[in-house]
């Protein structure tokens, strides 16, 4: 079992470079930027090109990195460099000449990939047409590989179906069900460890299988280190947001906190009716049947809200540090809302369901600082004579 804790720490340290590099990446403040509800990028860009946005969608073809934060992400067109991708939903059907490092509940991969797809997830699906020029290195609840993998592939999995083919080695640690086809191909070694052993079709497998049984209480001391590592990867992905917010949108973010901090209440049932009325509104809309494509745009705008109410959330406790009031520069404000999550996080890790019960109080806060600042912002269109 050391093993797999070492191997899921090879995959943490992965991902923290991979954070690391998209927070320190000098070009974020290039013109390359958009953010909004929903972005669509339909002509070719020259250049490197950053997105936040709720929906966001590369058609055109991209002669540099792409680094996207979203809550669903689609990606069309195809990549020289990197991708990056943090988001809800994320679908890649383009060809990624370098590499992909997603984070995201549910991944599609479905095109070329030159190098190494880095990726954690809830469902994590490598199509049939897929193929990996280098490895796949990955933590996710399902694994589906229905495609080519060049090299190896390795990580930690609820369930790992494997029905396409790696050239190299599989080196896996899998919680529940290792299910493996007769047309599945592995070239090299299988290494996998599991409480049961998996059914091997004959011929599958070119080299050697391993198989290393563990424990049940072996079994929960790794799960209470993965959920460690969930909480760290859910902390690095806001912090990437928080970098974007604080360098192209810190008026609105600071204009937020205000509001939560002098409307703590009213900021509190606010946020209850927009969650409970946009929840019961996609019930009602899809019994309606009719009504169904608006109550999926409901849906995603709520996934897209989740996404973004751990910034609101930062920004809101942190005002009862410092004064927002006064002129704050992007820097500093950054360190600024970090500190406030890092509050969140750590109230969220008291036991006895307490941290719990906290948490989606200030998470319900931070869903009514979003709604009371876009109430304001219709307030002086109507005073504008523009709405």
């Amino acid at each position: 079992m050391k093993t797999d804790v070492v191997a899921a720490k090879k995959i943490f340290g992965i991902f923290l470079g991979m954070m690391l590099m998209v927070l320190t990446a000098p070009e974020v403040l290039a013109v390359g930027f958009e953010s909004g509800e929903n972005v669509i990028i339909s002509n070719d860009v020259d250049d490197d090109i950053y997105v936040v946005a709720g929906h966001a969608q590369v058609d055109g073809n991209v002669d540099g990195d792409v680094y996207v934060a979203g809550g669903q992400v689609v990606i069309n067109g195809n990549v020289r460099d990197d991708l990056v991708v943090t988001g809800g939903r994320v679908t890649v059907s383009g060809n990624i000449s370098g590499d992909v490092r997603v984070i995201g509940g549910q991944v599609l991969l479905f095109g070329y990939v030159g190098d190494d797809i880095v990726t954690a997830g809830g469902q994590i699906d490598v199509g049939r047409n897929a193929k990996v020029g280098g490895s796949l290195v990955g933590a996710a609840g399902i694994l589906t590989v229905e495609g080519e993998i060049a090299e190896d592939m390795r990580g930690i999995f609820g369930v790992l179906i494997l029905n396409g083919s790696v050239h190299g080695d599989v080196i896996v640690t899998v919680e529940n069900d290792f299910m493996i086809s007769p047309s599945a191909r592995i070239n090299g070694n299988l290494n996998y460890s599991a409480i049961l052993e998996a059914d091997v079709p004959a011929g599958v497998v070119q080299g050697k299988i391993s198989f290393n049984e563990f424990e049940r209480a072996s079994l929960l001391e790794d799960i209470t280190f993965f959920l460690v590592v969930q909480k760290l990867f859910s902390f690095l992905a806001a912090l990437v947001l928080l970098a974007l917010v604080s360098a192209f949108m810190p008026k609105m973010v600071t204009r937020a906190a205000l509001l939560a901090r002098t409307q703590l209440l009213k900021s509190f049932g606010v946020g209850l009716l927009t969650l409970a009325g946009s929840f019961i509104a996609a019930m009602i809309l899809i019994i309606t049947v009719i009504g169904v494509p608006i109550a999926m745009i409901i849906l995603g705008m709520l996934i897209v809200v989740f996404f973004f109410t751990k910034v609101f959330v930062a920004a809101w406790l942190s005002a009862y540090i410092f004064d927002y009031r006064k002129k704050i520069s992007r820097i500093k404000l950054f360190g600024m809302l970090v500190l406030g999550l890092l509050i969140y996080y750590i109230v969220g890790l008291i036991p006895y369901y307490a941290g719990l019960i906290v948490s989606i109080v200030f998470f319900i806060t931070g869903v009514g600082s979003m709604a009371l600042l876009k109430i304001e912002y219709w307030k002086f269109l109507r005073a504008k004579g523009k709405l």
